[in-house]
C-alpha cells in the first residue's frame, strides 16, 4: 500500500476546557469535513485506514511538540484527578494512512477557507486551517539513512496488541513485533491482527532488538477515553538494528516508514499511537 501522512497546522479554541482526551477534537473536525467517511468509524476488531493525532503544540514549522491533551503519569492510582486543558491557540495535528484516502480527507480540510465551529459536547470549538504540509517524503528520507539503532518516540499514548496471548489488560512490552504490527500490517493491506500476520512479521520485526533500558524509557500513562480513564503506554523505545541482508534491511527502513506515517496499535482514528522515528 503506498502512505501518505500530512502535517496540518490550524487555530483551535474552546469554549471550556478538555477533560476528555483531544483526539476527539481533531477526529471530529475530520469527520464533519468528511461525512462520507464514516463508515470506516469504530469498527471492532478492525484496524483504521487512517491514523488521527490529537493536537500538538508546533515545533520547528510543521513538526509535532508537546502533546496537548488531559494525561497523567500512572504512578499508584488510576483514580487520580486528571487536569483539564482549554485548547487556545496555534496547533499542529498529524493525518496518516492510505494514499487515497488521506489524499480525500485533505482535499476536504484543504477547501475550508473560512473559521468554522463545531459543538463537542458541551463545548463549542472554533477551528481556523493556516497550512497543510505533506511529509512523506521527508520521511522516506530520514529513514533511507537508517544504519544501526532507531528510536521510536510515541508521542501520543499508544494501546499497543498483544500478539501472544490477547486480553484485555494494558499491553507494555518494547518489542518491536508488538509495536510495529499495525504498521506491517497496514503494509500488506490487512485490516486484522491474525495469526498468519504475526507469524510472517516476525522474521523482519524479529531484528529489531529492543534494549534493556526501554523498559525505563516506556511508562504508563493515565487518559480520559469515552467518559472513562483508560491506561495507554507513552514514551520512547530504542532498537539495535540486528546485522542482516539488505533485503531485510529495506523491509525494515518500509516498515518504520510506514510506522511514522500511519501510526501505531489500536484505536489511532481516535488520537492514539503517533510515532515518530528518531535515527
Amino acid at each position: 500500500m503506498n502512505m501518505r501522512g500530512y502535517r496540518i497546522i490550524l487555530r483551535i479554541n474552546s469554549s471550556t476546557p478538555f477533560i476528555e482526551y483531544t483526539g476527539i477534537v481533531t477526529k471530529t473536525l475530520v469527520f464533519t469535513l468528511a461525512p462520507e467517511l464514516s463508515s470506516i468509524r469504530g469498527l471492532k476488531g478492525v484496524l483504521s485506514p487512517i491514523a488521527i493525532s490529537p493536537p500538538f503544540k508546533i515545533k520547528n514549522d510543521h513538526e509535532l511538540g508537546e502533546l496537548v491533551a488531559p494525561i497523567k503519569i500512572l504512578k499508584k492510582n488510576i483514580n487520580s484527578s486528571i487536569e483539564p486543558i482549554t485548547l487556545n491557540g496555534e496547533y499542529v495535528f498529524h493525518i496518516g494512512g492510505g494514499e487515497r484516502l488521506v489524499n480525500h480527507i485533505i482535499k476536504k480540510i484543504g477547501e475550508l477557507q473560512i473559521p468554522l465551529a463545531i459543538k463537542i459536547g458541551q463545548t463549542i470549538v472554533t477551528y481556523r486551517i493556516e497550512k497543510i504540509v505533506d511529509i512523506t517524503n521527508e520521511v522516506k528520507e530520514k529513514i533511507e539513512s537508517m544504519h544501526n539503532r532507531v528510536r521510536l518516540y510515541l508521542k501520543s499514548p499508544a494501546q499497543i496488541f498483544n500478539v501472544f496471548t490477547p486480553t484485555k489488560l494494558p499491553k507494555f512490552s518494547p518489542t518491536a513485533l508488538e509495536l510495529l504490527i499495525v504498521p506491517y500490517a497496514l503494509m500488506q493491506e490487512m485490516y486484522t491482527i491474525t495469526e498468519q500476520v504475526v507469524v510472517s512479521a516476525m522474521p523482519i520485526l524479529g531484528n529489531l532488538i529492543e534494549t534493556w533500558y526501554s523498559l525505563n524509557t516506556l511508562k504508563p500513562v493515565i487518559i480520559q477515553f469515552k467518559e472513562k480513564k483508560q491506561i495507554h503506554l507513552a514514551g520512547y523505545v530504542t532498537y539495535i538494528v540486528e546485522p542482516t541482508n539488505e533485503t531485510i534491511q529495506n523491509k525494515i527502513r518500509e516498515i518504520l516508514k510506514a510506522t511514522e506515517l500511519t501510526g501505531i496499535g489500536r484505536s489511532r482514528m481516535n488520537g492514539f499511537g503517533t510515532a515518530v522515528v528518531k535515527l
